[in-house]
């Protein structure tokens, strides 16, 4: 998660978490890259309906970093830590279908703060112009607005390609 849902109230009221979720989903796909510390990584491990175990040790993981499941029958995605143990991690209950992977690889996630910032000027961008979509100009008496046009070509995502430039040094080349 690069914003916990309270931090992301703080730019946009009526945010919710699914918003925030496909706002991250959007920003691994348009840069291609997975944000992934290969230095913190699980290998061989059990899942349970609300942890993962391991013999291997969870140091560099914490409460509320996120990781990627990959490689894995069920679990493949994003998940956010709730707590570390010595041998494992626990989740939200029921996240996972309970089995033993031997090719699985759970990955830390860490997102730059650059990144963190960036999404902050997204939400404030979309508190101030969510109710604006589709208006152009605006006239009221003797007072007049126009608004900023985004056509297909100057738009990432939803967001003028302007305020997506902070990911342009992220991208990844995308291999078939």
């Amino acid at each position: 998660m690069i914003i916990d849902l309270d931090t992301a109230h703080n730019f946009k009221v009526d945010v919710t978490q699914e918003e925030l979720d496909g706002l991250e989903e959007a920003i691994r796909a348009y840069t291609n890259n997975n944000f992934q510390v290969r230095n913190v990584r699980l290998e061989d491990v059990v899942f349970t309906s609300s942890s993962i175990t391991s013999p291997d040790s969870t140091l560099g993981f914490k409460k509320g970093n996120t990781i990627q499941v990959s490689n894995d029958k069920y679990n493949n995605g994003l998940y956010f830590i709730e707590a570390v143990e010595d041998n494992g991690l626990t989740f939200e209950t029921d996240s996972f279908i309970p089995h033993k992977a031997t090719d699985t690889l759970v990955t830390l996630v860490k997102y730059p703060a650059d990144i963190l910032f960036g999404v902050q000027k997204l939400l404030k961008y979309s508190a101030k112009m969510d109710d604006k979509i589709g208006v152009k100009s605006e006239s009221i008496s003797r007072m007049s607005k126009t608004y900023y046009d985004v056509n297909a070509t100057e738009n990432i995502e939803g967001y003028p390609a302007a305020l997506m430039t902070f990911l342009n040094k992220y991208k990844k080349l995308r291999w078939s």
